[in-house]
């Protein structure tokens, strides 16, 4: 998928960063659920992003909701940025609400827990950090 030159600035940060945004971005109109999550998973992989390059610890038990903590804790984000990334983190959230009564007809819906991406950009920063 080419970048979008909307998001190409991302790519000196990572190139995961620009191959998220340009998903959601490319999915908007034809799979809104794919466009939810795909800024979920940007919103993470930046929140990792941030942390690994400001030396604050994460591994792959600690919760986005714990990251953000962490992150606003460390480096005071401002209210806005804080507020953006909680809005992402609940994306989620809001697809579950909205499958409940809309969606099957099993009214005892569960769902799983969420399970993060294949790629984590934790690791990658580190190994890229490593190499340098």
């Amino acid at each position: 998928m080419a970048p979008s030159s909307n998001f190409e600035f991302l790519a000196e940060h990572d190139p995961l960063l620009v191959e998220l945004a340009t998903a959601a971005e490319c999915s908007f109109s034809s799979d809104p659920n794919t466009t939810l999550i795909k800024l979920r998973q940007l919103g993470e992989a930046i929140a990792q992003h941030i942390a690994a390059l400001s030396g604050i610890a994460f591994d792959g038990q600690t919760s986005q909701a714990d990251l953000l903590y962490r992150l606003n804790r460390e480096l005071r984000l401002e209210p806005q940025v804080n507020e953006l990334f909680h809005t992402l983190r609940i994306a989620r959230e809001l697809a579950i609400w909205f499958h409940q009564p809309s969606g099957s007809a099993d009214t005892r819906f569960k769902p799983c827990p969420f399970v993060a991406p294949a790629v984590s950009i934790s690791r990658q920063t580190v190994s890229s950090e490593e190499r340098i």
